[in-house]
């Protein structure tokens, strides 16, 4: 398993100092200048489309082109995994047909998928939560119509724990039922924050639930660390890594 972080280039040299594997950077900022990122392990990116692209409704953007450049680019720096969040560009406009824009959605991700595959980079939308957008909030749905087209997904934690709240805000805990609907089989990638999107504990029965799912599972991917940062980012990252390990038994 290995463990990395969401951030910018700026914090590259922290992140990788500290002892995490690698590096997940925003697809939809990525420089040009390739020699910006040299030597640098970016093995993900997250974010892809800019909030300027819209994929639904009557102000759809052609995003075939934007996406092949990003992926063009992302390629270009040894990325392996993209993961398709953008949530203003997914979400559907008041009065679309909520259905239709799923299944939508899961073409658009095939289409994105089929140019990135001769690059050896997979693509792995993730689930978002309902404050976000509307298109994906429910990772068990959306994972088994992705693979429906043959394509992976990203696991993240965050994201369930804020659905699942909101649905049933006086359980303790999310059920060992319910992580087994939520991640029907093993992911291509993983995200992982608590509930209030912080590093997570391993004392943390949520954050148990979600590694026991997916040691279950017999996943030993990466695992990218997405969460709120304080004060002390450096001292935060150490404790963070050291947690994580306790955390997948690594």
């Amino acid at each position: 398993m290995r463990f990395g972080v969401c951030c910018g280039i700026e914090d590259a040299n922290t992140v990788l100092g500290v002892g995490f594997d690698y590096i997940e950077l925003g697809a939809n900022n990525l420089s040009e200048d390739v020699r910006k990122y040299s030597g640098m392990p970016v093995e993900a990116t997250n974010l892809f489309f800019p909030s300027s692209v819209k994929l639904f409704g009557r102000e759809a953007t052609p995003y075939l082109d934007i996406a092949k450049a990003t992926v063009d680019r992302a390629a270009s720096i040894g990325v392996e995994t993209m993961v398709i969040g953008s949530g203003s560009s997914r979400k559907a406009p008041d009065g679309e047909d909520m259905e239709v824009a799923e299944r939508e959605f899961l073409l658009i991700a095939a289409a994105i998928a089929d140019h990135a595959r001769p690059y050896g980079i997979t693509i792995a939308p993730e689930s978002l939560n309902r404050s976000e957008t509307n298109i994906g909030n429910d990772l068990g749905c959306l994972a088994r119509g992705l693979q429906f087209a043959g394509v992976g997904y990203t696991a993240d934690s965050y994201h369930v724990l804020y659905e699942w709240n909101a649905e049933d805000p006086k359980e303790s805990s999310p059920s060992k039922e319910h992580w087994e609907d939520q991640i029907p089989f093993a992911p291509t990638h993983v995200h992982i924050a608590d509930l209030p999107r912080y590093a997570p504990k391993p004392s943390d029965p949520m954050m148990q639930g979600f590694a026991h799912r997916l040691l279950e599972l017999g996943y030993d991917g990466r695992v990218s660390l997405e969460y709120r940062r304080g004060a002390d980012f450096e001292a935060e990252l150490q404790r963070a890594l050291l947690d994580l390990r306790v955390l997948f038994g690594k």
